[in-house]
């Protein structure tokens, strides 16, 4: 067996969340007067830090103190909304539980904020699977850029061209593309043809499984 690790992006691959992200976008920005949309968000939001995010809607650097408040408040309502919905992608537990006793490296890279990776994963009950996580606090650009993930396959000690990546947006995809990892698509924010440029594309967890990524590599 090839030693390899695995990089779960976390919302929209082990969560179907997106819908519930967007809906907070949407109330956020009839409060502050802007008109979010679904495509805005798979498209210039997801996979981003906040920050970024933020930035792009006010068409301004926000202070320090503006971007918590913003954050918390946007956040907060995702959490809420979202809390009585939570529940792991068809699929997840079991090939976790089979990477696991492969002893295969895993982690978490994510561009939400540390509050929303412990929201998911104690809702997921899968805290025991991802000891390893790389979030918002610790990169300075979200994906495209190539950062979270190259952080990510560094802090789990693996070179990049021997990690797998589950993603399911757009940016992800072309973050971990840059990192030179190769690309699972996970089909539940497009449609499988909108992420075909993904290595292997998959609509859930039991389309896949320990096989399939060695023949990836």
């Amino acid at each position: 067996m090839k030693n390899f690790a695995v990089l779960f992006d976390m919302d929209g691959v082990i969560v179907k969340s997106i819908p519930f992200h967007v809906k907070a976008w949407v109330s956020f920005g009839k409060k502050h007067g802007f008109k979010i949309t679904r495509k805005m968000f798979l498209h210039h939001f997801s996979g981003r830090v906040n920050n970024e995010i933020l930035k792009y809607l006010f068409k301004r650097n926000l202070t320090k103190k503006e971007l918590g408040k913003f954050i918390s408040e946007k956040e907060s309502l995702y959490r809420k909304i979202y809390k009585s919905y939570v529940k792991p992608v068809r699929g997840l537990i079991q090939f976790l539980e089979e990477l696991k006793s492969n002893k295969i490296k895993i982690a978490l890279a994510t561009a939400a904020p540390p509050e929303n990776v412990t929201f998911i994963l104690k809702h997921t009950r899968t805290e025991k699977y991802f000891k390893k996580v790389v979030n918002a606090s610790h990169v300075k650009l979200g994906k495209p850029n190539p950062e979270i993930y190259l952080k990510s396959a560094f802090k789990i000690k693996t070179n990049p061209q021997d990690c797998i990546v589950f993603e399911d947006a757009l940016n992800g995809i072309e973050a971990a593309k840059r990192a030179k990892m190769k690309v699972v698509g996970v089909a539940t924010s497009h449609d499988r043809k909108e992420i075909s440029h993904a290595d292997l594309v998959i609509k859930d967890f039991t389309q896949i499984n320990l096989a399939k990524l060695e023949a990836l590599l």
